[in-house]
């Protein structure tokens, strides 16, 4: 029903303005917009005092109108837009954009007045975008519903910009119309105090001219509709490109869990980002470009990136903003130097970037172009060239021969491949009739931003490749709530979890018989719901052989027990095996108040400590997506085995790992944190040998 409502709203078939007026720049420009861009359908002005507007004639109300618009633009001040959404529904129209500021970003009382909008608009029937918004630009349908001067791009589709700031949508806009741009959508959601950003994201996600989305973002207000946009882009396979603004520290957290410190909003938006294949740009040329850059190459294949330019410090330069991105540029096969040779001048070497030099020819351009894209193990090909003359007194026969050279072999090639700016730059009307009428993927942006983009394609495309994650399971309850290390472990084995073999001992003798029976070293802990981080009180005690080591180790932990937390419930004292150098994982779930249950992983000591080396996802995930979080993490080599230590089977980590967040899940949600740490893997044997469950009432 959203979906339908959002469509309607932005392909109307009538329009009225209410509040219009000659005095209202915004009324002039919304007018102006609707009639020059292409609206075919009715524009109709409503002022209460009547009378001509814009050289029309304006009714007093909606209804006098004699007929329903499609869609209501509302310029009215804010303390008569609930009248004005009413005058709507009561004519028949069923959207509205609320253009008027003034509402819940002025504080409390604003959002008292614009929770009165919204429940208007509701029991009229209307949906709303906005109010604070300046509105949406549909170019794919010709619709102008917009409050600034509006810059047609060439081309109508390809970008669709979905933002919450109406000044960052026309920015965008802006800058798409000056490197020409392709866009099919431009919409500034506003305050959302009815259809938000995700909502309209996925009604234009569907739209035949949006190839990509480039999504300005302040918060998320609904976290389940913004997950449900991020699965329909990977199933569309349309990229979804992000910037983010206004990270939190509020989260959720725990005083005794350690998860709680490594986790923060922001830095579990960067683990959903990864575990949906969304693009998360820093800065609003990077957005836009690379919206535009996935759109129009689509999904790559496997393969490095092959780079042709006309000057070897250009070349050198993209070779490094290359491998700083994680892309490689695979060296020439044998036959393709060979060809090479025999085409670009003598003094030019065959390489991967290939300086072209100076001297080349249009014929001899075109021809490099043909045979580096043929190049196996590529998956594009960026051309740092001279750029597109801008004016009459820049365009030579030459210049003109070898852009039209490189515009023709790029459009053979089986790759998708583009024509860039050394810097960023912008097209005059003579640049964008030389790219349209060669035909060039010109990129006006600048080397940097366009291999930023290149990279962030091929990470997108990495995750096309990779199957989805496996349906959620309802997860089956845990009937206990542990309140201490031994029963969080022995809850955590119920779930499928590889626990160390731990026995709970009341007394010295039974800790002795419990070491003896587990033949080897042994470990000593204090067994207390009340105690957390054991090993700060000298409640740990390490390698212990023989009777007389335990019971010494045995009355120490005791001892240092009621020194240290004298009313702290003891349920006595844990023995386990001692085992040999692994590799320590640190796996904890916290639940962050917006997102819900998230999974950390990192490897232990200093990486997590210190680094806060730590991949982040939300649950459920399955252990494909675990294997996904051990890759990313800056110390994943660490895996591949150390000095005595075989490398980790990271098919058992990762399906330990997965059944960890299910356990988590099972808990519910009254869990606040869960801890394993470490998760000790040597080779195949992976264990959890420590765990802690915090609760959010805060008793463990």
């Amino acid at each position: 029903m959203t979906a339908a409502a959002v469509e309607a709203l932005l392909r109307p078939r009538s329009i009225a303005i209410l509040g219009a007026s000659d005095r209202s720049r915004w009324s002039r420009t919304a007018f102006d917009n609707l009639r020059e861009g292409g609206f075919g359908g009715a524009v109709h002005l409503v002022n209460r005092r009547g009378g001509q507007v814009h050289g029309q004639a304006a009714a007093g109300s909606v209804a006098a109108l004699g007929e329903a618009p499609d869609l209501g633009l509302v310029l009215v001040p804010a303390e008569a837009v609930a009248d004005s959404v009413r005058d709507l529904g009561a004519a028949g129209a069923r959207s509205a954009v609320i253009l008027t500021s003034g509402f819940a970003e002025l504080g409390a009382e604003g959002a008292t007045v614009q929770q009165s909008v919204a429940d208007a608009a509701r029991q009229a029937g209307v949906r709303l975008l906005g109010p604070n918004s300046l509105g949406f630009i549909n170019f794919a349908d010709g619709v102008c519903a917009w409050t600034t001067p509006v810059r047609a791009p060439t081309r109508r589709d390809g970008v669709a910009i979905v933002s919450q700031s109406g000044a960052t949508a026309y920015f965008l806009s802006t800058l798409a119309w000056r490197q020409d741009v392709g866009l099919s959508h431009v919409v500034a959601t506003g305050n959302e105090a009815d259809l938000d950003l995700a909502a309209v994201a996925l009604s234009l996600l569907r739209q035949p001219a949006t190839r990509s989305l480039a999504l300005f973002i302040e918060t998320v207000r609904d976290p389940a509709g913004f997950l449900a946009l991020a699965r329909a882009a990977l199933e569309a396979r349309k990229p979804l490109v992000v910037l983010k603004v206004g990270a939190s520290e509020v989260t959720a957290k725990s005083a005794l869990a350690h998860t709680g410190a490594l986790v923060g909003d922001d830095r579990v938006f960067d683990g959903l980002c990864a575990q949906y294949g969304i693009i998360r740009a820093r800065s609003v040329e990077e957005l836009l470009t690379t919206a535009d850059i996935m759109g129009r190459a689509g999904p790559l294949r496997p393969g490095g990136l092959g780079v042709i330019s006309n000057s070897g410090g250009i070349c050198e330069i993209a070779a490094d903003s290359a491998a700083a991105r994680g892309l490689v540029l695979p060296e020439l096969a044998a036959d393709t130097a060979a060809a090479l040779r025999a085409t670009i001048p003598g003094f030019a070497t065959p390489h991967n970037p290939l300086d072209l030099t100076g001297a080349i020819t249009p014929e001899q351009c075109g021809a490099v172009v043909d045979i580096v894209a043929a190049q196996p193990g590529l998956a594009a090909v960026l051309c740092p060239y001279y750029e597109v003359p801008t004016d009459a007194v820049d365009v030579n026969e030459r210049l003109s021969g070898l852009h039209a050279a490189l515009a023709s072999g790029l459009s053979r090639a089986p790759v998708p491949g583009f024509v860039v700016s050394y810097t960023g730059t912008h097209l005059s009307p003579l640049s964008k009739r030389i790219v349209a009428e060669t035909g060039m993927p010109y990129l006006a942006c600048g080397l940097d931003l366009a291999v930023t983009a290149l990279s962030g394609s091929a990470r997108w495309s990495e995750r096309l490749r990779q199957p989805p994650a496996g349906a959620a399971k309802p997860p089956v309850a845990e009937p206990e709530r542990p309140r201490s290390e031994h029963t969080a472990l022995r809850c955590l084995a119920r779930h499928g979890v590889p626990v160390v073999p731990a026995v709970l001992a009341k007394d010295a003798e039974q800790a002795v018989q419990a070491a003896e029976a587990m033949d080897g070293a042994v470990v000593l802990k204090i067994a207390s719901p009340d105690i957390g981080h054991k090993s700060d009180m000298g409640g740990v005690a390490l390698g212990l052989r023989g009777a007389e080591a335990v019971r010494d180790a045995h009355a120490r932990i005791r001892a240092a027990a009621e020194a240290h937390a004298p009313q702290a419930a003891v349920e006595g004292v844990l023995v386990a095996p001692m085992r040999p150098r692994g590799i320590e994982l640190f796996v904890g779930v916290t639940r962050d108040p917006q997102w819900g249950a998230v999974l950390a992983v990192g490897l232990g000591g200093v990486w997590v400590e210190v680094l806060k080396d730590v991949a982040l996802r939300l649950l459920p995930v399955d252990a494909a997506e675990v294997r996904r979080m051990l890759a990313s993490l800056r110390g994943a080599a660490m895996l591949a085995g150390q000095r005595g230590i075989p490398a980790a089977d990271l098919d058992a980590v990762a399906e330990a790992v997965a059944r960890i967040g299910d356990a988590a899940l099972a808990f519910g949600p009254d869990l606040a944190a869960l801890d394993v740490n470490p998760l000790w893997v040597r080779g195949d044997q992976v264990e959890a040998l420590d765990a802690l469950c915090i609760w959010q009432d805060g008793v463990g």
